[in-house]
């Protein structure tokens, strides 16, 4: 209900004490709305961290009771009935429409709709509104799936929090198609501040959260609120100020151009099974082909007594074919896409990625645009620690069968958009994976100190068989990994 301006009650008065019936009300009128703090996002490093459970965890509060909220009532004023005076607020005066909360029971008030985990719980008399809220200690917090959001439109979330130690207790957002963004708070008493992100383009969930890494001092969060900000932008074209610099389209069938691509050959890496070799990487229709294959011939580089699973195998048992670009071609930033069909079958490992052209792995840098093993896509970054071929990963794991069944039968675009500052590992325009190249320096071990991924990298496509793929004992045989294309682009030098 809209409230009347205090200088229009006491001119109503007037008018009731004077009986005149030609004075004027003032024309100022204000609206009680809430006060909102900074639009500035603040992401905590405590974010890059956190790897909260999914909803639908075990919930800490499961009580039945309904205690609904305090209700903020506003206060009567029958000073004048409406027979003696009516106000109508122009639209024009009005300070717009408040926008619908998407959030379910944002204020904690039962046991709904959140998943509440690790010993969080929620308490009263520790509200800023109504009742209940949430109490969240030592790596600990609540969670809330959101569906239905507007894949690319950008959505505010704002919310009430306290800490009673200099550690925040976190309100944020995260799987929406972006990086993870949060909101911090340390004070001791209730303060409100708000974050806006922008869905991705083919997402339409979010994961909502608070959230206490550490500390058994609690934190407190209230009164959340996640509204529709802006509708999508028109679409862009990603490629508008690139340029191609260098691709395959696998035209024809036939073997591949020994200009663009080299093979790995023997066994390589991971105690895998397959040894690799030219033969098994070929052109067919306009595709190409990786076939993984059954063998039974001897192991050309076995050594009896051998310690090195390399040459300790007696014979080869599968084939198949890594093709890269390495001392063929190599680039530094712009847009890498390949268009390729996986099969997630148990016992494969196929890949897309890079390694930098200096250095020993992993302080040359990894990037796998794609792995597809143990039902999952992977899009992982690596670089170099303190202790020699140990890395540090950043990871994501997105599992096939949270897809249509005919996602294995269909091609899909993986892409790799690379800048001075940041990597972002895509599929079919869903984010992957996002790493902020600042924040990423190689440990004592080689290279120290060195950013991997601010130096040259080449190209990777290989079938992997056994390993982290799993056991191949039901896998059939010949079995095949294909890509339609591979393009890089770099920026125009005119739109530098």
């Amino acid at each position: 209900m809209s409230k009347i301006h205090y200088f229009t009650i006491l001119s109503l008065f007037f008018i009731i004490a004077c009986e005149s019936s030609d004075s004027n009300n003032p024309n100022a009128r204000e609206q009680d709305t809430p006060s909102f703090e900074s639009d500035d996002e603040l992401n905590s490093d405590i974010s890059q961290d956190m790897n909260a459970p999914r909803a639908g965890y075990n919930m800490s509060e499961t009580d039945a009771q309904n205690l609904g909220g305090i209700e903020q009532t506003e206060m009567d004023m029958d000073i004048i009935s409406a027979s003696d005076a009516t106000v109508d607020l122009d639209e024009d005066m009005m300070i717009g429409e408040p926008q619908e909360n998407l959030l379910l029971n944002p204020g904690f008030e039962d046991g709904s709709a959140w998943g509440i985990w690790g010993g969080a719980m929620r308490v009263e008399s520790e509200s800023y509104e109504g009742q209940w809220a949430l109490r969240a200690t030592n790596g600990n917090g609540a969670e809330q799936q959101v569906t239905g959001l507007r894949p690319g439109a950008t959505y505010r979330l704002s919310g009430w929090g306290r800490s009673l130690s200099d550690e925040p207790i976190l309100i944020g957002v995260k799987d929406y198609g972006g990086e993870q963004v949060t909101i911090a708070f340390t004070d001791a008493e209730y303060a409100n501040d708000s974050i806006s992100f922008t869905m991705g383009s083919s997402n339409s969930d979010a994961v909502v959260f608070a959230y206490k890494h550490r500390d058994e001092q609690p934190g407190y969060a209230d009164a959340l609120d996640l509204s529709l900000e802006s509708e999508p932008s028109p679409p862009t074209d990603p490629l508008a100020d690139l340029e191609l610099i260098w691709s395959d389209e696998f035209d024809g069938s036939g073997p591949l151009d020994s200009e663009k691509w080299g093979f790995e050959e023997g066994f390589k890496r991971n105690e895998e099974l397959q040894w690799y070799q030219s033969e098994n990487a070929f052109r067919e229709d306009g595709f190409l082909v990786i076939e993984g294959r059954r063998e039974n011939r001897p192991n050309p580089s076995y050594s009896e007594g051998s310690t090195d699973w390399r040459t300790q195998r007696e014979n080869i048992e599968y084939s198949s074919a890594s093709v890269i670009t390495k001392d063929r071609f190599d680039w530094k930033y712009g847009r890498l896409e390949v268009r390729a069909k996986v099969t997630n079958y148990t016992g494969t490992w196929p890949a897309i990625w890079t390694l930098g052209v200096d250095c020993e792995w992993p302080s040359n840098g990894e990037v796998d645009v794609m792995e597809n093993y143990g039902g999952d896509i992977l899009a992982n970054f690596a670089w170099g620690t303190n202790r020699r071929w140990n890395a540090q990963w950043d990871s994501s794991h997105h599992p096939v069968s949270t897809r249509d069944e005919a996602w294995v039968d269909e091609f899909h675009l993986w892409v790799l958009d690379w800048t001075e500052e940041r990597m972002t590992i895509s599929l079919d325009d869903e984010v992957l994976n996002s790493i902020d190249l600042n924040t990423v320096s190689n440990g004592s071990s080689n290279c120290a100190g060195q950013n991997p991924f601010r130096q040259n990298h080449y190209l990777l496509l290989n079938l992997a068989l056994g390993g982290a793929g799993g056991s191949v004992s039901q896998l059939a045989f010949p079995t095949r990994y294909l890509v339609d294309y591979v393009r890089i682009y770099q920026v125009r030098s005119d739109s530098k």
